[in-house]
């Protein structure tokens, strides 16, 4: 894998005429971008051994369209709003003949001549979906502390609860095949979006790559609301453990339960040993209503699993 800091001359793809061959979308959501031209214009000249199209699918109050279709981008007013919303409204206008969809931001924290890095894992068949991990070469205040510190914590949970291996699961510039694209069932429209591609592409147990890429000091105003999009995504998250791998959820919940009801129980007959009395009626009360109540947690995330794993395998 070349590494991710390389000059705008030296990221060919590895086979001029094969990449003549493929059809590559490029889709950038933007809002009121003032970047945008220099993205697209390095975008297609990053691309030049490609058959490459623009798609900018855009939700601006200033001249980002206008210079977008300047710069030879299809440009795709977005009706809703949401960054889930804007990928998902690219992702409709694709060529049908299209191979691969790169997502990339507009504000130029993202480096267009590191595509090809993001399209090699694809086009050699090892990789459905790739990611850029920016903590690779971050520049110095590309990202505030704050989000650093949520992205790590969303990606431990994700690595945790999903058996995945990543470093950065809020990147917005990654690549995806076609026929990767064609097998998800994406539902965020909104910051979330990024995850739920990510856990969804493992539940379908599609190939993830990560490759470093750089990131930089962004082009105009941030668009992302740390506190309210960091809470959806952990939302997100959890209901997708439960939707697709409930005991994840119940089993570790009902255990606990019917440890403490076992520990509450125990302190009854440790004074009943003591003193042959039994006085502690909430202890008995208590620990009886946790130690049922596990169980049913416990039956209940494995009748959910039951019922999952014969409903995929009717699909």
């Amino acid at each position: 894998m070349q590494p991710a800091a390389l000059s705008k001359t030296e990221i060919e793809p590895p086979e001029q005429a094969r990449g003549h061959e493929i059809k590559v979308s490029v889709i950038i959501p933007t809002m009121n971008e003032p970047a945008i031209s220099k993205v697209i214009n390095e975008t297609r000249q990053a691309l030049k051994h490609f058959n490459v199209e623009v798609i900018v699918v855009d939700k601006s109050t200033d001249d980002t369209a206008k210079k977008a279709r300047k710069a030879g981008a299809r440009v795709i007013t977005q009706e809703h709003v949401g960054y889930g919303n804007a990928c998902m409204t690219g992702f409709r206008y694709i060529a049908p003949d299209s191979e691969i969809v790169v997502i990339l931001d507009g504000d130029n924290t993202y480096d267009p001549y590191e595509i090809p890095l993001l399209l090699d894992p694809i086009i050699d068949g090892y990789a459905d979906l790739v990611l850029g991990n920016r903590f690779a070469h971050m520049h110095s205040g590309a990202m505030t502390l704050r989000n650093r510190f949520g992205n790590k914590i969303i990606t431990r949970t994700i690595n945790i609860l999903y058996k995945l291996r990543l470093n950065d699961s809020r990147t917005g510039f990654r690549a995806i095949s076609r026929s990767a694209l064609d097998m998800l069932e994406i539902r965020s429209e909104g910051m979330p979006f990024a995850s739920e591609m990510i856990i969804d592409a493992q539940k379908k147990s599609l190939h993830i790559v990560e490759v470093p890429i750089t990131y930089r000091l962004r082009v105009g105003k941030p668009k992302l609301k740390a506190y309210k999009d960091g809470s959806e995504i952990i939302v997100l998250v959890v209901r997708m453990v439960r939707d697709y791998n409930p005991l994840t959820i119940f089993l570790p919940v009902g255990v606990l339960m019917i440890i403490v009801g076992i520990a509450f129980w125990l302190s009854v007959v440790q004074e009943w040993l003591a003193t042959h009395t039994a006085t502690r009626l909430a202890s008995i009360i208590g620990g009886t209503m946790l130690f049922l109540g596990g169980l049913q947690i416990v039956f209940f995330g494995l009748l959910a699993d039951i019922i999952l794993v014969a409903l995929r395998s009717r699909r």
